[in-house]
């Protein structure tokens, strides 16, 4: 992050110390509130059913809000719309896959998905941007061009060099590909470069057809459009048939848990796969190139650049992912730990925001503070919410047995209990619209329902040990200052037989393409 962003490094480690300290207490409540406390315990942990009935309700609601939504979406003839409207062929689109030792089979998966876009071919650009510590990137890079030769505007490849001061990984690798990009693409007589909108895409990230279009519509239909992130609604689907089954639950529920933040707007921020003007991009000094959580900073680093206009607008349309996953059960849940422990480091960008929102001055609820206070308070509960909800009352008869014996302690542990009750039948919406987000593949049988609903039984423990601990492993290496590296999530390619535009109709150029520029 540039110097003048964060806080002199005495008090920027103090906010870290402190935000890493704030979840342990959180976590430990349980027992020090029960011993210290008890009264007052009991209270909160009260409270904190009440809350989690209403976020129960919430994530319900907001999830078959935006399923409905997005069902129309993908049916919805976009560029129709878009032809209808004047000025629209001037808008372009770059195409961003950051990538470090992907299989180049999951990249040509994710651009054969680019070459099925309904969007004229000629207004898509496409940038893979490779690490050049990499040693097999120049031989995917040279696969790639090949393939898809003449099916994109322009098709580059670039290869990040590591540089003093940076941090290895997705935000470095944009902060270069996106300024080389737009070089590239000043050359181009027929691009306006304020008409320029780029797509992030994660290596495996697999765009329905109609994304583009989609997101045309959206930009021209937007005031202010060069201030606006799009961020689509992100499937973990792609490969989900290939995971033991209380893994499919826990991917199922992350898509369903960014599928109820969509219809939110304070809710709504970036990840993993979005899109944004290169104006923007510039106004704001492209990616930051010393930190993990690139999706969620650039959108903080534009709100309090560029003010109260920069805001997140949802696409309803998918984008298929790939869940983690390894070469047998054991490495696949490796994975989704330390991809859960990447996500949470999140938390690390806390301090930065509390800097910026003091730096801010006269307090303004809507937009700079709403953002940043909702995102710390979801990465709080993170870690939390799992020890919050089995501790919360379930320790008083252990710790405090005369509180718990009296007659208030019985009313509120009763009462806290009827409340978790009452969060069952979200948690069926949940699970119906788990089971209607799950890719088609024909009549499923008896015993796949069977167990798909059996599944869900293993969800506290997969909660526990896929969720909260490595949540908590985040929070506590910011405590103590060993920060996180930048990890890339295991990924295997499917047969090329099954991608969205076969291999057999990728047909290699006789001629090739020129060897792509590189920056210096």
């Amino acid at each position: 992050m540039e110097k003048a962003d964060v806080a002199g490094r005495p008090v920027h480690r103090t906010l870290e110390v402190l935000t890493g300290a704030f979840t342990w207490v959180l976590i430990t409540a349980p027992i020090w509130g029960a011993v210290l406390a008890p009264a007052k315990w009991a209270w909160f942990a009260t409270a904190f059913s009440l809350y989690w009935l209403y976020k129960s309700l919430s994530v319900a609601a907001m999830a078959t809000l935006a399923y409905g939504r997005l069902r129309a979406g993908q049916t919805r003839e976009w560029l129709d719309e878009v032809r209808r409207r004047p000025g629209w062929r001037a808008v372009h689109h770059l195409v961003v896959f950051p990538t470090y030792n992907e299989p180049v089979g999951v990249l040509i998966e994710s651009l054969s998905h680019l070459v099925a876009q309904d969007y004229p071919a000629d207004r898509i650009s496409v940038l893979v941007a490779f690490e050049e510590r990499e040693p097999a990137a120049r031989a995917k890079a040279r696969e790639i061009e090949t393939l898809f030769a003449g099916r994109f505007a322009h098709l580059w490849t670039t290869f990040h060099p590591d540089q003093p001061g940076e941090v290895p990984g997705k935000s470095s690798n944009l902060a270069y590909a996106v300024r080389w990009a737009r070089r590239a693409l000043a050359e181009d007589p027929a691009i306006h470069l304020d008409r320029v909108l780029v797509t992030v895409c994660d290596a495996d990230a697999r765009l329905d057809r109609r994304y583009l279009s989609a997101l045309t519509c959206r930009y021209l239909e937007e005031p202010d459009a060069e201030y606006v992130f799009f961020q689509p609604v992100v499937l973990f689907h792609a490969n989900i048939a290939r995971l033991p089954l209380p893994l499919r639950v826990l991917n199922s529920m992350y898509s369903v848990m960014q599928l109820s933040r969509m219809p939110v707007g304070f809710r709504l921020i970036t990840q993993s796969n979005y899109s944004l003007s290169l104006e923007l991009c510039r106004r704001c000094g492209y990616w930051d190139v010393d930190i993990i959580p690139e999706d969620s900073h650039m959108f903080f680093k534009a709100l309090f650049r560029c003010g109260e206009r920069v805001r997140v607008v949802p696409l309803y349309v998918p984008v298929w992912s790939d869940a983690a996953e390894g070469a047998s059960w054991w490495r696949t849940t490796l994975s989704h730990y330390r991809q859960a422990r990447r996500w949470a480091w999140g938390i690390s960008d806390v301090p930065y925001l509390v800097w910026q929102m003091v730096r801010c001055g006269r307090p303004r609820l809507w937009p700079r503070y709403i953002h940043p206070l909702h995102y710390a308070h979801e990465h709080f509960l993170w870690p939390s919410h799992w020890f919050l909800l089995v501790g919360s009352l379930n320790l008083l008869p252990f710790l405090a047995p005369t509180f718990a014996a009296s007659e208030i302690g019985r009313e509120l542990a009763a009462l806290a209990s009827s409340l978790y009750t009452a969060c069952l039948p979200s948690l069926v919406v949940l699970i119906w619209l788990n089971w209607r987000l799950r890719p088609p593949g024909g009549k499923r049988s008896l015993g796949e329902v069977l167990a798909f609903l059996g599944s869900w039984l293993c969800l506290p423990l997969v909660g526990f040990v896929l969720v909260a601990l490595p949540a908590l492993d985040a929070h506590t290496r910011l405590l103590f200052g060993r920060y996180l590296q930048y990890q890339v999530t295991e990924k295997r390619a499917r047969p090329r037989s099954e991608l969205a535009v076969p291999a057999s109709t990728l047909k290699p150029s006789t001629s090739g393409l020129p060897h792509p520029r590189e920056a210096a």
